[in-house]
């Protein structure tokens, strides 16, 4: 990579060192065959974004609530998407930030593509070969129809999220997505088993770090990009990942060393957090 170029993308204040290195520079130099932000979440100002949405629509969902005729109801409920949609447009596509994604993905000759998954909530998948393009756009015309499927006969056990992320407990659809994001096939694996069997995987990850801390130190390169979770903090196919990872980044520059090493830091310490952050997840679906 040209050094000015290198030096101008690690300056960008418009993305984080998180996405630097683990969206961008992880696809570019070929450690994982593409990656996934999810927005606005994982944009600076991601959640100033999020209320400001909702802010934007709350009056017209307080009279949608009060709407009694099912198909009054219905259509009021069409709208209401268009409208999120719409401030989506505008304030998440139409800020800094999320321009910024796609300014450096053509900068670094990286591909996109977005995915909605809810009115307000896209996955942007980063990616460096034409046809792994192909391959993620079947993986999401996949999951649609496992929604689809789940969403016309659910069944007596779906659960809201079964219901809402019915992928989330299919083995194959899990196996392909995790290989389409550089995870190792055992972690996969483990993750699809926990799933399907009702495991919550993230508070599993968490107690099995804490259970090993108390032992011995954990080396954080088995957490080697966020929002991943190994099938056990020793994995070696997860450290190896992690080591590779290390080595490439300080090969291109010896100031990606410590900055990883920070994110491997950042995404040990969100491992440990997951019972919390679960149960404020959890509480929107206990809502309705």
């Amino acid at each position: 990579m040209d050094a000015d170029l290198l030096d101008a993308f690690l300056e960008e204040s418009l993305l984080f060192p998180k996405s630097k290195l683990e969206a961008f520079l992880a696809s570019y130099l070929g450690l994982r065959p593409a990656s996934q932000v999810t927005i606005p979440a994982e944009l600076p100002y991601g959640t100033e974004m999020g209320q400001r949405i909702d802010e934007a629509v709350k009056p017209h969902l307080a009279k949608l609530q009060a709407i009694a005729d099912p198909r009054g109801r219905a259509a009021a409920v069409q709208a209401m998407k268009k409208m999120l949609e719409d401030r989506f447009e505008e304030i998440v596509e139409g800020s800094d930030a999320y321009k910024s994604y796609y300014r450096w993905s053509e900068e670094l000759g990286l591909r996109n593509n977005q995915i909605k998954v809810r009115p307000t909530v896209h996955e942007l998948y980063i990616f460096k070969e034409k046809s792994t393009g192909g391959w993620i756009r079947k993986l999401m015309a996949d999951r649609g129809n496992i929604r689809k499927k789940t969403q016309r006969k659910p069944g007596p056990n779906v659960d809201p999220i079964r219901f809402a992320y019915p992928e989330e407990f299919n083995e194959k659809w899990l196996l392909r997505n995790g290989e389409v994001l550089g995870y190792p096939e055992c972690c996969v694996r483990s993750y699809a088993r926990d799933r399907i069997n009702g495991v919550n995987v993230e508070a599993r990850a968490s107690r099995q770090l804490v259970e090993t801390l108390k032992e011995k130190e954990v080396d954080t390169h088995v957490y080697f990009t966020g929002f991943f979770f190994p099938c056990s903090p020793h994995c070696e196919n997860a450290l190896s990942k992690g080591h590779d990872w290390a080595d490439a980044f300080t090969g291109l520059d010896p100031r990606l060393t410590g900055l990883y090493e920070s994110i491997l830091q950042m995404n040990t310490e969100l491992v440990l957090r997951q019972p919390e952050l679960i149960q404020k997840y959890l509480s929107q679906f206990k809502k309705g």
